[in-house]
């Protein structure tokens, strides 16, 4: 290789290098695109696909034989992996408890036009303790009753946002999370072994240019769930933002969401291809024996399901 060969392969690893170091401040300080501006909500729903582009930049690097673009290809992939690894393996399950595990299940339905009696009927074979669904109309609210309604006694309806339960509900209180109407519900599940809280939530939605009242809802319920004493909390619904969303830290701070039981990031949205998880099961207090998204209906949203038992220590006594 002459001279000029040389120094082109230097040029190409170097612009490579520079790429793949940028790809890996945007993962490790996604903070450097402002929330406020436009480019912030599109950014943190992408946020996890950057493993793409850095597995682009390393192969190119690869292939030209760009070895500072290796490199630094190779440390953008560690830095990927340190930041999304761990949420992406396949889910440990909690160990048995002798409890049986608590079955959730949350479905935005798309009102009418999702076909919410297939839906409903979906969620019945799945046999959950616990439904919660979204985008509950005037149309589908009677039709989702009517397959429910026998095998779950226990329902309650707060806006467009429905749940259903095969033991007790106690103490509800509609939210409206500073939206000015209710687009939430607090509750207790009385289970027999011993009393879950439940948040269950539809947040306003989040366009680019328009997602103030989503954060503001997201932030009320981060509020009320770190000065919540339940000790077993469940936290449910369609939250219009993405798990790498940087206005639901806070409330990932106080819970944690369980990992798919086959692994992957679990996006829901939309349900024909989803690349974003906008629908959420979190937890505090208890693990997960198992975590899926599935399809039911005809929905442009996946629904979410879990299997919850106390946790460890909680399990033992220790709390």
């Amino acid at each position: 290789m002459g001279e000029r060969g040389i120094r082109r392969r230097q040029r190409v690893g170097v612009l490579l290098a520079l790429l793949a170091a940028g790809f890996a401040a945007l993962v490790i300080a996604p903070g450097i695109v402002p929330g406020d501006t436009a480019f912030a909500l599109p950014f943190d729903a992408v946020l996890p696909w950057l493993g793409a582009p850095i597995a682009l930049v390393l192969i190119a690097a690869l292939v030209r034989r760009a070895w500072l673009g290796t490199l630094a290809g190779v440390a953008a992939a560690v830095v990927w992996a340190v930041a999304f690894l761990p949420g992406i393996l396949p889910l440990t399950p909690a160990a048995g408890s002798g409890v049986e595990p608590v079955g959730v299940l949350s479905q935005n339905l798309r009102g009418a036009a999702g076909d919410p009696e297939a839906t409903a009927r979906a969620a019945l074979d799945r046999g959950p303790d616990l439904i919660a669904f979204q985008e509950l109309d005037a149309a589908s609210r009677a039709p989702v009753a009517a397959v429910l309604d026998e095998e779950y006694p226990h329902s309650a309806t707060v806006g467009t946002l429905g749940v259903w339960s095969r033991v007790p509900i106690e103490r509800l209180e509609p939210l409206d999370l500073g939206l000015g109407w209710f687009r939430a519900m607090r509750f207790d599940l009385a289970h027999p072994d011993g009393p879950i809280r439940v948040y269950a939530a539809h947040a306003a939605s989040a366009r680019v240019f328009s997602h103030a009242q989503r954060d503001e809802m997201l932030a009320e319920l981060a509020e009320l769930v770190r000065d919540d004493p339940a000790e077993r909390v469940v936290a449910l619904g369609d939250f219009n933002a993405g798990s790498s969303d940087r206005v639901l830290a806070p409330l990932l701070e106080e819970m944690v969401e369980p990992n798919q039981t086959s692994g992957g990031f679990g996006f829901s949205w939309p349900g024909r291809f989803p690349f974003v998880r906008l629908d959420h099961v979190l937890v505090r207090g208890l693990d997960a024996t198992s975590a899926d998204t599935v399809r039911l209906g005809e929905s442009d949203h996946l629904a979410v399901t879990a299997e919850l038992v106390p946790a460890e220590r909680d399990a033992a006594g220790e709390r």
